[in-house]
């Protein structure tokens, strides 16, 4: 059986390198996704990975950018993946979101590198809760808290008894 934490670092590698290229397609959402996905995530580096724990740095690069900061979509865009690959860790299947708040506490500037720290702090029947601290690597000051609850989705494969929550 291949070790979760592998899975989860291969997943959010295969994200960052899938091709950007944004083909506009009435039929075809997935190539959208894959594009904002790899605009996104490319340069994040996963620097520790246990169960239930993904500690990644990123450097906001120019790409990215509006008036100077870090764009609210693209930070959004990579917390939600690294939510996912931390839920991984678990050895849990991918989930979809039903509940997700990022508090953005502090501009975040191109250039500056973030320290994302993200936890699995609870799983309840096919519910895991996650959260999700990003700090500046030069500072320490916290620049966005996220949380994110994700449920099992039946067409994934994975039966969990219902949530009692």
């Amino acid at each position: 059986m291949e070790n979760p934490g592998k899975r989860a670092t291969q997943w959010l590698q295969s994200l960052q390198n899938s091709t950007p290229t944004p083909i506009l397609s009435w039929l075809d959402h997935s190539n959208i996704t894959n594009f904002f996905e790899s605009f996104a995530l490319r340069g994040i580096h996963v620097q520790q990975i246990t169960h239930g724990r993904l500690f990644c740095t990123f450097t906001v690069p120019p790409r990215l950018e509006e008036n100077g900061h870090w764009r609210a979509a693209a930070l959004m865009t990579l917390v939600d993946d690294v939510c996912g690959a931390v839920i991984i860790t678990c050895d849990l299947p991918l989930k979809v979101s039903v509940d997700y708040n990022v508090s953005y506490i502090s501009p975040v500037k191109v250039q500056d590198e973030i320290e994302i720290d993200a936890r699995v702090v609870g799983h309840k029947g096919g519910l895991s809760t996650v959260v999700v601290e990003l700090r500046n690597k030069g500072t320490g000051e916290l620049v966005a808290l996220a949380r994110q609850s994700m449920h099992n989705h039946p067409t994934f494969g994975h039966k969990a008894p219902l949530s009692k929550i």
